[in-house]
This record gives structure tokens, sequence and C-alpha cells, in this order.
């Protein structure tokens, strides 16, 4: 559901942070149109603990080694889905930063 052009459109595949800025202010899309943590009066518990901690992880990440894709001419073919998967996955070469 997260790449599909019949729910975001026809550039869903296309990287685009701006989609969701209005006026330089960031408004998050409909919840509903994004069911991972679901939405309305049973929306998950713990989503807000899950982004805070996927936001750690990925700074810790990021800040300790260089990530980069193995082949950047190879586009991700992504798989429609519950989750956001991609077809054969995404090779990348992680190097130890240096100190």
């Amino acid at each position: 559901m997260g790449r599909m052009d019949r729910v975001w459109g026809p550039d869903c595949l296309e990287y685009k942070p701006d989609r969701w800025l209005k006026n330089g202010r960031y408004f998050p899309e409909n919840a509903y149109k994004y069911p991972v943590f679901q939405a309305g009066q049973r929306v998950c518990l713990g989503k807000e603990m899950a982004l805070v901690e996927m936001k750690c992880v990925v700074l810790a990440i990021i800040r300790r080694f260089n990530i980069r894709v193995a082949d950047p001419t190879q586009a991700p073919r992504f798989t429609p889905g519950l989750t956001a998967t991609m077809r054969g996955g995404l090779p990348i070469l992680v190097e130890e930063r240096e100190a």
C-alpha cells in the first residue's frame, strides 16, 4: 500500500518529501491511507514509542557507518503490500567511519 499509485498518485515511486509540506510546515497524510499502525480509536498504543526508537537506531547507525547502495544505477523495484518491501532486496555497502 505504501507505494500504490491508486492510493498515492502516479508519482508514488518518486522520493518527494515535500509532498507532505504545506507552506513549509509538515502536514501528515490521513492515517487511514497507510494503516501500518492502524488509525482512529484503535491506533497502536506503541506507535509513538516505535517511531522514537526507530529514529534513535537510525541515527546511531548513520553516525558510525558510511552506507551506500551497491549499484547506484539499479533502481529499486517495490513490491506492493502492507509493508514497504523491495523485490530482490537492496544490496548496500557498509563501511565503518574512521574516528
